[in-house]
């Protein structure tokens, strides 16, 4: 029989270990912390958009990366624990409500960027 494979919480690999250490909430955030160490965009942004956001892992870094007046907004079923500087929605995304919640949220502009770890 093949080897047992570890899941969930029984995952402690190094990013798990890092994210503790550094204060994120997941070990997705070093997944997001790769993609703008590459292409550099969360800096250019003025408004994120983070879907299906719990537990906000990638909130985190978007608020350490962009600019301090940035709009930052994340959007999950679950509840996130507050960020300084994000605002959260407990919706469905794919709902009308949702949809006219953001925008409203967003004075009606678009976001310069929609992240989404799926």
């Amino acid at each position: 029989m093949g080897g047992k494979t570890k899941k969930g919480k029984g995952r402690l690999d190094k990013f798990y270990h890092l994210a503790k250490e550094q204060g994120y909430r997941s070990r997705a955030a070093f997944k997001l912390i790769q993609l703008n160490r590459k292409y550099n965009f969360l800096g250019n942004c003025r408004s994120v958009l983070d879907l299906c956001a719990a537990p906000g892992g990638w909130l985190q870094v978007a608020v350490k990366n962009m600019p301090l007046s940035s709009l930052i907004i994340g959007v999950d079923l679950a509840p996130i624990k507050p960020i300084r500087g994000v605002k959260t929605l407990l919706q469905d995304i794919t709902t009308q409500a949702c949809r006219q919640a953001l925008k409203k949220e967003a004075g009606g502009n678009l976001f310069d960027a929609v992240l989404h770890d799926g």
